[in-house]
């Protein structure tokens, strides 16, 4: 489908527009992106060498399969020396030995980057899930979504993170799976937060969908997020906050 189909609603479109319409407008509709950064070019070497290294054979599954994975994996874009290249590849090394530590070899994972795409009303629904680990006494499932870890982040905030909950409903609708626990794995602290799953939200979240959809589809415009703490403040011309905004 088209980048800006609004009958395709994702998290990311939808999280974009409920932060503010005009970071919806920008990226989806203008087509428009911020320049990589060192932290966001970290943040897709370490998720694709994780994608990577629990897709690959069962019997490769040590540390230097790890960081292997993550050699291959590099993201070259956004650093402004070979210094800072270097210091934040090292980084990213030391967050994958805290993984490693704290995950081992994911013996229970069942899917890596597992794609659902389910109809809903008028759209469909669509995402990519980082992982999905089969619980110890075999009952249901758990999804895991990988976090930095640059800002803490709580048991509470888990328990109602829309991401995770329209994955939830993805697994449950495209492949019959039982979700029964939701996770962050917190990549810096090599920590994972987990909360029970409770289904009864489900309604509530396809309710959001449904409202934002319908505010796509009528390219509803009419509000503005909070300009200063934007991340494409500096680069969309709608922002209030615009240049003159200290970067954060």
């Amino acid at each position: 489908m088209a980048f800006s189909d609004p009958f395709e609603l994702n998290y990311s479109k939808v999280r974009a527009y409920l932060t503010c319409p005009f970071l919806y407008k920008y990226v989806y509709l203008d087509r428009k992106y911020p320049p990589h950064t060192p932290f966001s070019s970290l943040g897709i070497s370490v998720h694709r060498a994780l994608a990577r290294y629990h897709s690959g054979a069962r019997e490769k599954r040590g540390i230097g399969d790890l960081l292997s994975a993550y050699d291959d994996s590099w993201h070259h874009q956004g650093f402004a020396t070979p210094q800072q290249t270097l210091e934040f590849y090292r980084d990213g090394r030391r967050i994958l030995e805290n993984y490693w530590r704290a995950a081992g070899a994911g013996d229970g994972t069942m899917f890596t980057e597992k794609d659902f795409d389910f109809p809903f009303e008028r759209w469909r629904v669509r995402g990519t899930i980082d992982r999905v680990d089969r619980l110890p006494d075999g009952k249901g499932c758990a999804i895991i979504d990988y976090k930095m870890g640059f800002e803490k982040r709580t048991r509470e905030a888990l328990a109602g993170d829309l991401q995770l909950s329209i994955y939830a409903i993805g697994l449950g609708r495209n492949f019959g799976l039982e979700v029964r626990e939701l996770s962050w794995m917190m990549l810096i602290q090599g920590e994972r937060i987990s909360v029970p799953y409770d289904p009864s939200g489900e309604e509530k979240v396809l309710a959001l969908l449904r409202e934002t959809g319908e505010k796509l589809l009528a390219l509803d415009l009419s509000r503005k997020g909070d300009c200063a703490s934007c991340q494409i403040r500096k680069f969309c011309p709608d922002s209030e906050a615009g240049q003159d905004t200290p970067g954060h």
